[in-house]
C-alpha cells in the first residue's frame, strides 16, 4: 500500500464523489485548507480516499470513502488525526442516514452522533452529523475512553418534534 498526503488527484476525486454522492470536483485541494490522504494499492488503484477541509479556526470537515477496509491502519489513522487535532479543536462528519457502514465506521472511530441536518449536504439531501474532540479519539496518545454523550434538548416550535 501506497500512502499519498498530497492533494487529491482526478482519479481520487472522482472516486470521493462518486462513493459520497457529493460533487468534489469544485474543490481546490491545493489550497491549505484542505488535508487530503490517498491510498493507492501496487497496482496504483486507489483503496480509500480522506479529504479534510478546515472550515473555520477550530472545526475540520471529514470526508471518506474506503474501498479496501486494510488501508485503515491504526498508524495511518493516529496520524491523520496527530495532524487535524494539531490545529482544529473538533472534526465533524456528515453521514447519510441510508450509509450503516459508514455509521458503524464512525462510531468505530469515536465519533459521537450530534444530530439530524435536514437538507445538510449540498443543500438537499438530509444528513447525520458526527462530532470528535481531540478527548474522544482513540488514536491519540493519553485517550482515556469515556461515554461521550449529547444531551438531551427540550424542543419545541413547529419542526415536527414534540416534547
Amino acid at each position: 500500500m501506497n500512502v499519498s498526503f498530497a492533494p487529491l488527484q482526478p482519479d481520487a476525486v472522482r472516486y470521493l464523489t462518486r462513493a459520497t454522492g457529493i460533487d468534489f470536483s469544485w474543490c481546490n485541494f491545493d489550497d491549505p485548507r484542505w488535508f487530503c490522504v490517498t491510498a493507492r494499492d501496487e497496482d496504483d488503484e486507489v483503496m480509500g480516499v480522506l479529504a479534510c477541509e478546515f472550515k473555520n479556526s477550530f472545526d475540520v470537515h471529514f470526508s471518506t470513502a474506503i474501498l479496501d477496509q486494510r488501508c485503515m491502519s491504526k498508524r495511518l489513522l493516529r496520524t491523520i488525526f496527530r495532524t487535524l487535532f494539531a490545529k482544529a479543536v473538533r472534526v465533524t462528519a456528515l453521514v447519510s442516514p441510508a450509509n450503516a457502514r459508514a455509521i458503524k465506521q464512525m462510531r468505530r472511530m469515536g465519533f459521537v452522533y450530534e444530530g439530524f441536518m435536514r437538507k445538510g449536504v449540498e443543500g438537499h439531501r438530509d444528513a447525520l452529523m458526527f462530532g470528535m474532540l481531540a478527548e474522544d479519539c482513540r488514536f491519540l496518545p493519553g485517550y482515556q475512553p469515556t461515554l461521550a454523550t449529547v444531551p438531551p434538548l427540550p424542543l419545541g416550535g413547529y419542526h415536527g418534534l414534540h416534547s
